[in-house]
């Protein structure tokens, strides 16, 4: 046993130190450092976030249960109180949404002041700026370093936690209905999930490019106007303009042309869930209100699947901005 110890302890250490090498140089995994310290420090508001976004994504559910028993019950006449239930429902999630808009973005300027202040402060103190191109430039790519990481805390609490929750709330739902139709529903999000993931690394480059254009043009542009008739800084300030407009234009193409696809795959995928849905009526015995439910449940979670890659989307656009400001002035995870 001390002999078996002996082995793992220097394996785990190596592990250990490798670990917080990547953390240390890795600019990728100074993002994640960074996103994960903030919810961290911020971790009541984090907290008291998933929370409420649990409540939120039943309450998103309960109008569309309500509706489909409002349609099995207008034949028999026998309404009950199931319409005033249905308005209390939809006027109850609509307030708890905006509840949680408030509560999140009380955290989100939170750690935007925090981090601001840091991470200014540190460029501040490497002391290389001697004109005011370079010190804009350093300002710019800052201030996009911080807004990737305050952002990317935003939308990991605002977007992707309640898309985990309602696949995980309709998934059960379906599956309470027949086990292949639940099956059937998570593999439908498996492509444009994939998808996401492949559109993004295709435009890696493009969005490198875009961030340090973003900091180059705010140094010559702050320059413009504190050397004034100095036709060479226009010249360039023009040219890179020029360069920072193509490529934003290119990223705007392929960027909503990705979505698109994605779109209409998941869109796709949603509706052979829906057809299976109608081949397996009769044995499931499904009524109209039923298939109310099984549309509402899918098409809320294909709006909110959307929403949560779009996300994922800025969120390595963050990255990229990060990595541009951690290559210039060579922070680390602790800076």
């Amino acid at each position: 046993m001390a002999t078996l110890l002996g082995r793992v302890r220097p394996r785990t250490k190596r592990i250990t130190e490798r670990i917080k090498l990547r953390f240390a140089y890795d600019p990728l995994w100074q993002f994640v450092g960074n996103i994960a310290g903030l919810i961290w420090e911020y971790r009541w508001y984090s907290l008291a976030i998933f929370v409420v976004t649990i409540f939120q994504e039943f309450a998103a559910l309960w109008p569309v249960n309500l509706l489909g028993e409002f349609i099995d019950r207008l034949d028999s006449g026998d309404l009950g109180r199931t319409v005033w239930l249905l308005l209390a429902a939809s006027a109850f999630y609509p307030g708890l949404v905006r509840a949680n808009v408030m509560l999140r973005h009380k955290m989100f300027y939170e750690t935007d002041f925090r981090k601001r202040v840091e991470l200014v402060l540190h460029v501040s103190d490497l002391g290389q700026w001697t004109d005011s191109e370079a010190a804009g430039a350093a300002y710019t790519k800052t201030v996009n370093a911080v807004s990737g990481i305050t952002n990317a805390v935003y939308h990991i609490l605002a977007s992707f936690t309640p898309v985990v929750i309602k696949i995980t709330i309709v998934a059960g739902s379906l599956l309470r209905y027949d086990r292949l139709l639940g099956l059937s529903y998570l593999g439908s999000l498996v492509i444009p999930g994939a998808m996401t993931l492949l559109f993004n690394k295709k435009l890696q480059v493009l969005r490198d490019s875009q961030y340090a254009m973003i900091g180059e043009s705010s140094g010559l542009g702050i320059k413009v106007i504190a050397e004034k008739g100095n036709e060479e800084v226009r010249g360039k300030f023009l040219g890179v303009m020029r360069v920072r407009t193509n490529v934003f234009i290119s990223l705007l193409i392929r960027g909503q042309a990705f979505l698109y696809v994605r779109e209409a795959a998941l869109v796709g995928s949603q509706f052979l869930v829906i057809f299976m849905a109608l081949s397996m009526r009769a044995r499931l015995n499904m009524t109209a209100g039923d298939f109310t439910k099984v549309v509402g449940y899918t098409a809320q979670v294909a709006a909110a699947f959307i929403n949560a890659a779009a996300c994922l989307d800025a969120i390595v656009s963050y990255s990229r901005a990060y990595h541009i400001y951690a290559a210039a002035y060579n922070v680390n995870a602790q800076s």
